[in-house]
């Protein structure tokens, strides 16, 4: 195997839990910088350093680092790193521990390198995989490179050696996770061992993690105390479009925080319970809280100790049960979290601890590259949006037949619109997956995003504007919502009328440097100022706060809803 492609790979399991707000990090053993590539996807802003012994698989990471020095780190002067004590944010070690002589040593002489509150995180190998014990018990100990083990591995780790480890280093493991690698062989195993865990006493849920477990993923904090704990469950009521930017992206990224644990699911069963030393959170996703069948349960989190959070980000009037309902959905709520300000001022009649988590793009894709000369792709992705596009279809309709074959349409979700259009050069996708989704965008030149100036578009976000930008799209939308962020003639064009959508439109087709510009400006925009890395904490730390003034939210959500009571709130 060429020495490129090894060193090229990525744990993506590792790679997720490298703290996306890091402002330094230092990887040891970063190969030719493949985690880095893709961290910086994350976080662009990162001052990533990495340490590599392989000369070659050196050079190729100089084009993705900030600086990488060659050499084993177990011997280099800790100045040659140009880090100073107290400077770094994220530790990193992928797989590397188990080839040093004395692993132990090296964490203590980096760990200084780390902030207080700085992490180290690292992936190691489980000497207890049940491949190991089978050949050990065969009497091979003859491992190839794509094994468990090879023949560079000096040093072998069980789950129990993983804490003194680290806390040798004076840090604080609050995360270990098991790496799995299924396999139908593992269950022939456990068939013919299951008469010896019996003989032995062991734990047999116990003997099956840590047989199972390929790798470890220990995550260490360099802290006087250990981090307090957080529970965030969130119960899912719309999984397929909402979801994603709402809940388990920011899910995800609130997870790399020490003592942080979330967990979301569209059945409140697979939840499962905080445990007794977290603090609680309890997320209601697009949950519509009905009067005679959902009072109760919210008094019972209320009493267990919940911070219960209304999370919606859609017109409140759209939907006939809420009203109905006495707008409960947000009232029996501690607090609302929503994505605009428009959306906050209309849920405050309701509850007045509104906050604010605007729509943010979980990874920046590489730029674009320079399309070749050929037709104009337009997009346009929407459902049940006829009242928006109608008024600009003759417009469009008499581009596409004065163009030809010079401008072609691509259609997600909207029957209705692909149907709408005269032109044979055109396509449609269904409802599809997030990742097609932004493909097909992604191959466009033109994004079409019109809205009309009513109640129901004006609390949508920006969110679409962001994915084009993202992707090196022309967006040519509506002033409403996307006026507030998208500078006509600097990240994008708006348009009033349709008069004004014709003109703009055959422009961006005209002036290929005219969409150059735009889309550069619009990718630098979202860059370093909408990536979930630059505001996820905000969610954190407004959790917590709301945790502080729990006794006096619970006292105001009585106030609001008396009814919801049989017995006293503490």
């Amino acid at each position: 195997m060429a020495v490129a492609d090894y060193y090229n790979r990525v744990n993506p399991d590792l790679l997720r839990l490298i703290p996306p707000d890091a402002r330094v990090v230092l990887e040891i053993g970063c190969g030719a910088a493949a985690m880095a590539d893709q961290y910086r996807r994350v976080n662009p802003g990162v001052q990533y350093v990495g340490v590599e012994m392989n000369a070659e698989a050196a050079d190729l990471a100089k084009e993705r680092l900030d600086r990488v020095i060659v050499g084993d780190v177990a011997s280099l002067d800790i100045p040659a790193l140009g880090l100073t004590e107290g400077s770094v944010d994220v530790l990193v070690f992928g797989d590397v521990l188990e080839h040093m002589l004395d692993p132990w040593a090296v964490l203590k002489r980096l760990t200084p390198l780390l902030r207080e509150g700085g992490q180290a995180v690292a992936c190691i190998p489980n000497i207890q995989h049940w491949s190991v014990l089978v050949d050990l018990l065969q009497g091979r100990w003859d491992y190839q490179d794509e094994g468990l083990l090879d023949r560079t591995h000096l040093r072998f780790f069980a789950a129990e050696s993983l804490r003194p480890m680290f806390a040798g280093a004076g840090l604080t493991v609050f995360d270990v996770q098991p790496r799995f690698w299924p396999t139908d062989q593992y269950e022939k195993f456990q068939q013919v061992m299951a008469p010896v865990v019996q003989m032995m006493g062991l734990d047999p849920v116990q003997f099956s993690m840590r047989t199972q477990a390929l790798q470890y993923i220990v995550r260490a904090v360099r802290a006087s105390e250990p981090p307090e704990k957080l529970a965030i469950q969130t119960l899912i009521a719309e999984p397929l479009v909402c979801a994603r930017v709402r809940v388990l992206e920011p899910d995800r990224f609130l997870g790399t925080i020490p003592g942080v644990r979330t967990i979301a699911a569209t059945d409140a069963n697979m939840l499962g319970q905080a445990l007794a030393d977290e603090a609680k959170v309890f997320v209601r996703q697009r949950n519509i809280i009905i009067a005679d069948a959902h009072l109760a349960g919210q008094a019972a989190l209320a009493r267990l100790g919940y911070l219960i959070v209304a999370e919606f980000d859609d017109d409140p009037g759209h939907f006939k049960d809420i009203e109905a309902n006495r707008f409960l959905t947000f009232s029996a709520c501690h607090c609302v979290q929503t994505s605009t300000d428009v959306l906050a001022e209309a849920l405050r009649p309701y509850n007045p601890h509104v906050k604010v988590f605007a729509n943010q793009m979980a990874a920046l894709p590489p730029p674009r590259p320079e399309r070749p000369p050929g037709p104009i792709t337009l997009f346009f992705g929407a459902l049940n949006r006829e009242p928006d596009w109608a008024p600009i279809l003759p417009a469009l309709n008499r581009i596409l037949a004065e163009r030809g074959d010079s401008i072609r349409v691509r259609v997600v979700y909207d029957w209705a619109f692909y149907d709408a259009i005269e032109t044979e050069f055109k396509d449609y996708e269904k409802f599809c997956a997030y990742d097609h989704y932004t493909e097909i965008l992604r191959s466009a030149d033109i994004a079409l995003l019109p809205l009309n100036p009513t109640r129901f578009n004006a609390c949508k976000s920006d969110l679409k504007y962001i994915e084009c930008a993202a992707h090196g799209t022309i967006a040519l939308a509506s002033p409403t919502v996307y006026g507030a962020t998208l500078h006509d003639g600097e990240t994008g064009l708006l348009f009033e009328s349709p008069a004004e959508f014709e003109a703009k439109l055959n422009r961006l087709i005209d002036d290929h440097s005219m969409r150059r510009l735009l889309a550069e400006n619009a990718y630098r925009y979202v860059a370093r100022n909408r990536l979930l890395s630059q505001h996820f904490h905000e969610r954190y730390d407004w959790y917590r706060a709301m945790l502080d003034h729990l006794p006096e939210l619970n006292r105001e959500l009585r106030k609001r809803v008396p009814e919801m009571f049989g017995a006293s709130v503490r």
